[in-house]
């Protein structure tokens, strides 16, 4: 297995590949409705977010075969610099293999580099897989965001 960060011309290469994985990320934590085509929507946008710096986005290959990416961009909150970690997308077949784990290093490594302290990302409780895989990576709890609906 192999991981790097990604440029524009291995979305391009890649691209139903990403779009697969991002699709089944949509799908396992948007409860909201959102178009259709919201996965092809956010491919389209990657390989300019990487041209332009604001995206980090690494990439996992066996062999030539795009297996996993994530998707992390930057941001500032009040003048904090940070990097928000967006999309972490592993095919089925590869998953509790450490890849997603292999990704987020390497996107560790990039914020870095780029002198940001903060790498964050968003999940709910009600993932526990994800919640408690985030935590085992060293994230803690900084909001907790609520809900109610008014019918």
């Amino acid at each position: 297995m192999k991981y790097r960060l990604l440029k524009p011309s291995d979305v391009a290469k890649h691209r139903i590949q990403i779009v697969e994985l991002m699709e089944v990320v949509l799908n396992d934590n948007i409860t909201q409705k959102y178009p259709p085509n919201q996965a092809e929507v956010y491919v389209g946008k990657i390989g300019g977010y990487i041209e332009d710096g604001s995206a980090i986005v690494s990439g996992a290959f066996d062999n030539e075969k795009l297996i996993g990416f994530s998707w992390a961009y930057e941001l500032s909150i009040f003048g904090e610099r940070r990097v928000h970690i967006d999309i972490i997308g592993v095919n089925q077949e590869y998953r509790k293999q450490g890849v997603a784990r292999n990704l987020v290093d390497i996107q560790i490594e990039e914020t870095k580099k780029r002198n940001i302290n903060i790498l964050e990302a968003m999940t709910t409780k009600a993932n526990l897989n994800s919640y408690n895989w985030f935590h085992s990576m060293g994230f803690k709890d900084e909001r907790i965001k609520v809900r109610r609906d008014l019918e």
